[in-house]
């Protein structure tokens, strides 16, 4: 029996049903979450679009103007994408899971995985502008080589790469002394800026070609600054790994105490980030002359908790919130199931996304503005259209046209696609 969202039979809404699916079946509340998080990142880039249309003028500072951008700043900058993280770790344990279950290979398949991922990445950030998908490729091969770890493990590998980031740069003011580090910490940041300026300039082309080679030539730069430690995605896949290792997806209904647990530490640290923080004094800028590798470490750690706390670990109460719905009634799957059908299709709605909106905002497409409270209406209109083609499309096909694509590379083979008879009674709401 299928357990995708569209054809479950109205028995397995009961409270006392487990939301463990088989081995080689679907978590529901995946695709759920996914479209949760489809959902958050629509309104942060609608509004990012808003924001830089009102740069400068005074409608920016305008009191209702603060108040929505400080509503999205602290609910959902960061967090969806953190979600999304998540979900990719929760993602790679699943297939993990099948292909034991089945007894298949997995490690071939899954470079294949991530080479097809690579593609569609390059595609949105080198033609789009979209950062996300090409760093989820570059971090998603060291998952194989931790994916037997134990949990506790897990936990400490996923501390060490949060901190990584600051660990590094204490090690650096170690090893080169306090005004070389000084010194190459500038040199970087300001040729990042200069190439963030010039990556800028160069998009408000109307020429396509002239964007297109911006933000190509950007690509390796960006990644360059913000791919080389683990302190990101990886991160976000190991704490997912280690959510679906400890069962919360399979049945949440015995894991309760822990999810709240989670959920109130994930709401804990963004507070702490947001208002808690620094701890102490913040790092002194310039740094003394005098100051020693313990003392700048201990600056770091009462500025920003070794990046430990993170107003992004808000995403865990959201998705425990929804873990906590789901167990408590089976039905909460039906009632969001229109962000499941677009969960089902995320990379093909990701890539339209993105797609839709720099042809709509950029100066060589249709070079439109939005204004901030117009925005999140946008960009829920947009989701809506998205969950009702994926409906659509999902009574007819298997899988959506992107993840069509991405499962036969995967497989090395082409996957069935059309479904033999349209899910009875979806056609026509659809």
């Amino acid at each position: 029996m299928s357990s995708s969202v569209l054809q479950q039979p109205a028995s397995v809404a009961a409270p006392s049903t487990p939301l463990a699916a088989p081995p080689t079946g679907r978590l529901d509340v995946l695709d759920v979450l996914r479209g949760i998080a489809l959902l958050g990142m629509y309104v942060v880039h609608f509004n990012d679009y808003a924001t830089s249309a009102l740069e400068g003028s005074p409608a920016a500072a305008s009191a209702p103007v603060r108040v929505l951008e400080s509503t999205i700043s602290l609910f959902f900058d960061g967090r969806f994408y953190t979600m999304f993280g998540m979900l990719f770790g929760i993602g790679f344990a699943l297939q993990l899971r099948r292909a034991d279950a089945r007894g298949e290979r997995f490690t071939a398949r899954f470079v294949r995985r991530l080479a097809v991922l690579a593609v569609f990445g390059a595609i949105a950030e080198g033609v789009f502008g979209y950062n996300v998908l090409f760093g989820y490729a570059l971090w998603g091969l060291p998952l194989l080589l931790i994916r037997r770890w134990p949990i506790r493990a897990l936990v400490v590998l996923a501390v060490l790469c949060a901190a990584s980031r600051p660990i590094y740069n204490v090690g650096r003011f170690a090893i080169v002394g306090r005004d070389r580090f000084v010194a190459e910490t500038q040199a970087k940041a300001t040729a990042f800026r200069a190439a963030s300026a010039r990556r800028d300039t160069e998009t408000e082309s109307r020429d396509f070609r002239t964007v297109v080679a911006a933000r190509a030539r950007f690509m390796p730069i960006f990644h360059r600054q913000w791919s080389v430690l683990p302190w990101g995605s990886f991160t976000l896949f190991v704490v997912g790994l280690i959510w679906f290792r400890l069962g919360l997806f399979d049945q949440p209904e015995q894991h309760r105490r822990l999810i709240v647990a989670l959920m109130v530490a994930g709401a804990a640290s963004w507070a702490i980030e947001d208002w808690g923080l620094p701890f102490g004094a913040p790092i002194p800028q310039p740094l003394p002359k005098d100051i020693s590798t313990l003392g700048f470490l201990t600056a770091i750690a009462r500025t920003n908790g070794l990046m430990l706390f993170r107003d992004a670990w808000l995403a865990f109460t959201y998705i425990g919130a929804v873990l906590l719905l789901v167990a408590h009634d089976r039905s909460w799957l039906r009632r969001l199931a229109s962000l499941g059908w677009a969960g089902r299709m995320a990379l093909t709605n990701y890539m339209t996304q993105v797609i839709v909106l720099d042809v709509l905002f950029s100066k060589y497409g249709f070079g439109l503005t939005v204004t901030p409270f117009v925005g999140p209406l946008c960009a829920v209109t947009l989701f809506a259209a998205h969950a009702l083609f994926s409906r659509w499309w999902l009574t007819r096909y298997r899988l959506g046209p992107l993840e069509w694509v991405w499962r036969s590379v995967t497989y090395w083979k082409l996957q069935p696609q059309r479904i033999a008879a349209p899910v009875a009674g979806a056609v026509a709401t659809a």
